[in-house]
């Protein structure tokens, strides 16, 4: 026969144990890094989504800067994990101001493929991120 101390000990130590383990997982919540990662990624996609006309390159200049906003919460929430992705990012980013500012001043088809590769390289370098960060959300 079970005493029933031993019983209760039992049935304590059961529940105490369920708790930690349920506590332990986090639930659903994953760290803020996933949630800056997917704002940032919003912000891309509206860039990438831009299509080169008229006034075009205005939009593309404050979808950038929206773009630097999230980049920069990515930044500050990852600190120096994802270094090196996010430097690529930050890189592409800059980039595409540069030729942004160039196909402003002296607008040219030139300058404009400038854009677009920088667009599609700010795409991949997300990519990349993206993927490094995959295994933390």
């Amino acid at each position: 026969m079970v005493h029933p101390r031993s019983a209760w000990s039992l049935t304590a130590a059961v529940v105490l144990m369920a708790s930690f383990t349920v506590s332990g997982c986090g639930g659903n919540s994953k760290p803020a890094i996933c949630s800056d990662v997917d704002s940032l990624k919003s912000s891309i996609t509206e860039l990438r989504d831009v299509k080169l006309e008229a006034g075009a390159l205005a939009t593309l200049q404050s979808d950038l800067t929206n773009v630097q906003t999230d980049l920069s919460k990515v930044k500050s929430e990852a600190k120096t994990q994802y270094a090196a992705e996010i430097s690529s990012v930050d890189q592409a980013a800059a980039s595409l101001s540069a030729s942004l500012k160039t196909a402003s001043t002296t607008p040219s088809v030139a300058a404009l493929a400038a854009v677009a590769t920088d667009v599609s390289a700010l795409g991949a370098s997300l990519s990349a991120l993206q993927d490094a960060v995959s295994s933390t959300c």
